[in-house]
């Protein structure tokens, strides 16, 4: 019987594959921390608002009676989550816990959540078009373009003492 013999050594498998995915011109996206902070402001006031205040956006969903209280639980539910997400999202940015993967997840989750929404949250909403209601569907838009930024330059994260710094974009380059 023959011996399986690997083709290609550990070392030399590391030294073909080291510097994959990474360009040496590379430089950090200095505009990181300013996405990442309004995402982090947007979902967090999302998920305080829709925990504290439910019965407020209830009304201004203008739902009826019966599908008041449904909708009352399904949005504090929905603040539940947020709230889970924004944890997990920050959890991973600062502590470079599979930042690629970990937002790849919320950029899919937002954008699902954001179609199930326009059918079944913003159903009602949506029929009597507000400049307030257009408002809110443009940032919830614009949080989804961030989010996209930010899986699309996650090879690009500046350091770890630097993610927390919203006056990067104006530090001079060295």
């Amino acid at each position: 019987m023959k011996e399986n013999k690997p083709l290609v050594s550990a070392s030399e498998l590391d030294a073909l594959i080291i510097g994959w995915g990474e360009t040496p011109s590379q430089s950090v996206d200095r505009f990181f921390p300013l996405r990442f902070w309004y995402l982090f402001l947007l979902t967090g006031s999302y998920a305080v608002w829709l925990l504290f205040w439910t019965d407020a956006v209830v009304n201004h969903m203008q739902a009826g009676p019966g599908d008041a209280t449904r909708m009352a639980r399904f949005l504090y539910f929905r603040g539940w989550f947020l709230l889970t997400v924004l944890a997990v999202g920050a959890y991973a940015y600062f502590n470079d816990w599979y930042f690629g993967v970990v937002f790849l997840g919320i950029f899919l989750l937002s954008c699902v959540n954001f179609a199930f929404d326009l059918f079944n949250v913003y159903g009602n909403v949506i029929a009597h078009p507000t400049p307030r209601v257009t408002i809110m569907l443009l940032i919830r838009m614009v949080g989804m373009w961030m989010t996209y930024l930010c899986l699309k330059n996650a090879s690009r994260l500046p350091e770890v003492k630097d993610r927390m710094n919203i006056m990067l974009p104006f530090r001079r380059v060295a």
